[in-house]
């Protein structure tokens, strides 16, 4: 194989040349007008090989970025966008140069950097000659081949054109018997020893007593000690056709991994000296008290925080709406029976919302929707404890408006002279949606104007005003209100009285924009009744559902 090795003059270049894929090394500097190094910048260059005709035979792009210094270093004939190929070129005629261009700006505007000779190596000018030797003076392959052979009957190993040697002294075998060479190895299990034939020596196997592990029908293995055993059931067995495996560390610890054809579960368990035992597991169903959820699971500390269950299902009534639940459940006790009460459920149905939270798996505060008026509203309260469908007391929208609903309307301060205790107040209601104000005013000869104060005439519709008077002298002949307007109230003597004296006054008005404030109301039309979301979980269902609907879902067992 040739190999040929060039150079280029005023530059750094190190050349090859195989039978294929030509390529050779180019280094240079690159400089500004101003003979400056152009440092750590892309740049590109442009390369063109000129044969001795100065015509172009090959082409390429390359795009560098320069040293510190302004070096560069690119492979000739492994550039870019190619024209033309160097493998096809005859290097054994010589005169070949390189045309540099280059844009320091790294785009495609070359300027002309100069042409230099490509230089052969001696030893690249040595392989091309002799690439074009004419004469072989050495053509007969055969002249260069010898042969090994072995010659049985004097046994002589030989070369040929060469020498030979004698391997006879090798032939013999003072221990020729083949049975001499062949042992026996065997045990004794009476006497627990493995023994080697012909004298080979034996050795006595340390008795461990019983083996550990042991087989309990076709179907368990186990290995068993005072405190820990090692369970594995194989698939197929009784009762539940699941493949069961479990480490037990009793009597504080185990991990049990179950296996079936529908059902899989992994479960770390824990049991502190005196405690309730602790559970961490994940599987694809829950079997306890004792229904079956059909879906993963994953549980914490099964005493206190039970579940963590979120369910992606769709609902019974509607197959296109999907609910979607977060539900968290206490673990309490009824005697020595397990229960799981609701503590919190979150679920999502169709756009609304809803978080509930329970007392003792009866229903308490909710954030949820109301139908008001068959309208769906926000609604934040809370249930009547007998019943579940109703809101006893809450917040909602009713048009633009938020309504406040309650059996009673408080408000409450601390006692300032009995720490122990608190003052509550209720709420004077009455049809209406009404507002008031109130004050003392001055007669003047029998007269006086009151004028109301601006957040008062801003807040009622004059037209529903009502004005009460008490006047602040016993020699009063009484007192009318004789002109009425949105600014005010015009109070006179009777009698024509022109008494001097102070009254006391109050104001009533319907609130601007409640003129049509309805008493009486169509019980579950124009009340607050909760938004239905279905819910999966049992205890939800039993806790915060109508009585009318299932109590267990469909697939829950």
């Amino acid at each position: 194989m040739n190999k040929f090795y060039f150079t280029l003059l005023l530059s750094t270049m190190a050349c090859w040349a195989l039978a294929q894929n030509v390529a050779f090394k180019y280094q240079g500097i690159a400089r500004n007008n101003q003979n400056a190094p152009l440092s750590n910048q892309a740049i590109s260059l442009r390369l063109t090989i000129l044969n001795a005709n100065n015509s172009p035979v090959y082409a390429e792009q390359h795009m560098v970025t320069t040293s510190p210094i302004g070096l560069f270093n690119v492979e000739v004939c492994r550039g870019s966008q190619p024209s033309g190929s160097c493998d096809v070129i005859d290097w054994s005629k010589g005169g070949y140069q390189l045309k540099v261009d280059m844009d320091v700006a790294g785009g495609t505007t070359y300027a002309p950097m100069g042409v230099s000779p490509i230089l052969m190596t001696p030893v690249a000018a040595y392989a091309l000659k002799a690439a074009s030797a004419a004469n072989d003076a050495d053509t007969d392959p055969q002249n260069e081949l010898q042969n090994l052979s072995f010659t049985q009957a004097t046994q002589q190993l030989s070369l040929t054109n060469g020498n030979s040697v004698d391997l006879s002294s090798l032939g013999a075998d003072d221990d020729a018997d083949p049975a001499n060479e062949i042992q026996t190895l065997t045990y004794d299990s009476t006497n627990n020893e493995i023994a080697l034939s012909k004298g080979g020596g034996s050795v006595i196997l340390p008795t461990g007593g019983s083996s550990l592990w042991k087989m309990n029908g076709t179907n368990i293995l186990q290995y068993v000690n005072e405190t820990q055993s090692i369970t594995f059931d194989k698939s197929g067995s009784a009762p539940l056709n699941q493949a069961y495996f479990e480490l037990n560390f009793r009597p504080n610890a185990k991990h049990s991994i179950i296996s079936g054809p529908t059902d899989w579960a992994s479960e770390f368990w824990t049991k502190p000296a005196n405690a309730l035992g602790k559970i961490i597991a994940y599987g694809s169903s829950v079997k306890e008290y004792p229904r079956t959820y059909a879906q993963h699971y994953l549980r914490f500390d099964a005493d206190t925080f039970t579940i963590i269950r979120n369910s992606n299902t769709l609902n019974a009534n509607s197959k296109n709406s999907v609910t979607n639940e977060l539900v968290l459940l206490n673990q309490a006790y009824n005697g020595n029976t397990g229960l799981r009460l609701v503590g919190v459920a979150l679920t999502a149905f169709e756009g609304v919302g809803q978080i509930y939270n329970a007392v003792g798996g009866r229903p308490g505060g909710v954030i949820t929707a109301a139908n008001v008026n068959n309208t769906v509203v926000p609604y934040v309260g809370v249930f009547n404890p007998n019943n579940p469908n109703q809101l006893i007391g809450g917040i909602f929208i009713q048009g633009t408006q938020s309504v406040v609903n309650a059996n009673v309307k408080n408000f409450s301060m601390d006692h300032p002279r009995d720490p122990s205790k608190e003052i509550w107040y209720a709420s004077v209601e009455g049809p209406e949606a009404a507002a008031y104000d109130r004050g003392t005013a001055q007669l003047v000869n029998g007269e006086a104007f009151v004028p109301f104060s601006e957040h008062f005439e801003l807040v009622i519709n004059p037209q529903t005003m009502t004005v009460s008077l008490t006047p602040g002298a016993a020699e009063s002949e009484g007192l009318a209100v004789v002109e009425k307007t949105a600014l005010g109230f015009r109070v006179r003597e009777l009698r024509n009285g022109k008494g001097n004296y102070s009254f006391d006054w109050e104001a009533k008005g319907v609130r601007k924009g409640y003129e049509d404030y309805k008493v009486l109301r169509i019980k579950g039309v124009e009340t607050p009744v909760p938004v239905n979301v279905p819910s999966t979980v049992r205890e939800v269902q039993e806790a915060f559902q109508p009585s009318d609907l299932p109590i267990r879902p469909k697939g829950d067992k």
